[in-house]
């Protein structure tokens, strides 16, 4: 059996106590966890060397910016402008200023885990009354596919996270501009545009349980299809080509299998279903994170045709069903049941960890094979 690298297994034991901390303790949030797993997180992503799914694709990539790519391009790029460049601008302008300075590709690596990382974690802070147990979610193993493989959408994702601030405050200018800037490391983030009206919207617990069956009963009718149309009619086309190139891609638009993954989200939503109310009650703005949590369930569901529709455009709203409602729901929750939810949420996490470092953290490097600049290469 193999195992993810005991680095790994150190913040994770580190993070487990902090959440025994919190659910055990006063309750009262600390800054010193975070800061400290915020630390981990960077130093064990930002100088990971040959580590990730993505890893060999993006460091070849940052070799060839600098030769093939002109600060024009860029612009173009910035203002939807057609050119031959295919990746989002602000990645590209990063990649091309680093490997300008003859920095080496471990810095891209490590700007990126620091952009992504303090975004996601402020936020948490900010937010979550819980913010260990939402580290933790956040940890195993998101944070491994989504900050440390496909660090694109992570940091766009982190971008969107972090424009709740101005959805919380309805400054739709800022909140625009934040999409921009997210639009600007990867197209996924224009799904999250309606997010700023989305958590207006009256729910409770019977019509979160409706809007989610209705995703599943449609799910059939491939309604993505109908979303690449809307999208050819008001998106840019760098936006609107890149969705339709995998509607009917031969790999990635094939149906999404049913696994353990469906089992653990149909347990999400049931506690975010029974526990509605109370926090509702005891948590500021919950019903703006609930509404983007359950839109992200609603995604997934309705896209479940479509592989990669059901696992890249739900991720923005994912985070937050995840890291900001089950957090908060086990603060508001009375005390027997707030330690039952620990116990059942610890329990997966620890077998995940194990799942996980038994299986992809293999192929990704995350294992034995793990190296960091800071200590190997």
């Amino acid at each position: 059996m193999a195992f993810l690298h005991p680095v790994f297994a150190v913040i994770f034991i580190f993070l487990f106590l902090c959440t025994v901390l919190e659910v055990y303790g006063n309750g009262k949030k600390q800054s010193w966890y975070v800061w400290a797993g915020g630390i981990m997180f960077v130093l064990v992503g930002g100088f990971r060397y040959f580590v990730g799914a993505d890893y060999p694709i993006y460091n070849q990539l940052f070799h060839g910016f600098s030769i093939y790519v002109s600060y024009q391009d860029v612009a173009d790029k910035a203002m939807f402008i057609t050119n031959h460049e295919q990746i989002e601008w602000i990645f590209v302008l990063l990649n091309k200023i680093i490997g300008d300075l003859g920095m080496p590709f471990f810095m891209v690596t490590f700007v990126m885990a620091v952009i992504t990382v303090s975004l996601k974690l402020s936020t948490i802070f900010q937010n979550v009354a819980f913010p260990a147990m939402a580290m933790l979610l956040y940890y195993m193993p998101v944070i491994f596919f989504e900050d440390f493989g496909q660090m694109r959408q992570g940091i766009g994702i982190a971008i969107c996270v972090f424009s709740f601030r101005y959805i919380k405050s309805r400054n739709l200018p800022m909140f625009l501009l934040m999409m921009y800037l997210a639009l600007g490391f990867h197209k996924t983030a224009v799904v999250f545009i309606p997010a700023y009206w989305l958590v207006k919207i009256p729910l409770n617990s019977y019509r979160i349980f409706l809007v989610i069956s209705l995703s599943v009963i449609l799910a059939p009718l491939e309604v993505y299809r109908i979303a690449g149309s809307l999208l050819t009619a008001i998106a840019p086309q760098d936006i609107s080509g890149g969705y339709e190139g995998y509607v009917d891609d031969s790999t990635y638009g094939q149906t999404l299998g049913a696994g353990l993954t469906d089992i653990v989200k149909i347990f999400f939503i049931l506690v975010i279903i029974i526990y509605d109310k109370e926090a509702c009650k005891k948590v500021l703005y919950y019903e703006y994170m609930r509404n983007l949590g359950v839109c992200g369930f609603c995604i997934y569901y309705l896209f479940r045709y479509n592989m990669i529709f059901a696992i890249r455009l739900p991720g923005a709203y994912m985070f937050f069903a995840t890291m900001f409602l089950i957090p908060n729901i086990m603060f508001a929750v009375k005390d027997s049941i707030k330690r039952v939810l620990h116990f059942g949420f610890t329990l997966y996490l620890i077998s995940m960890y194990f799942y996980f470092g038994n299986g992809a953290a293999q192929g990704g490097n995350f294992g034995k094979g793990y190296r960091n600049v800071l200590w190997s290469r």
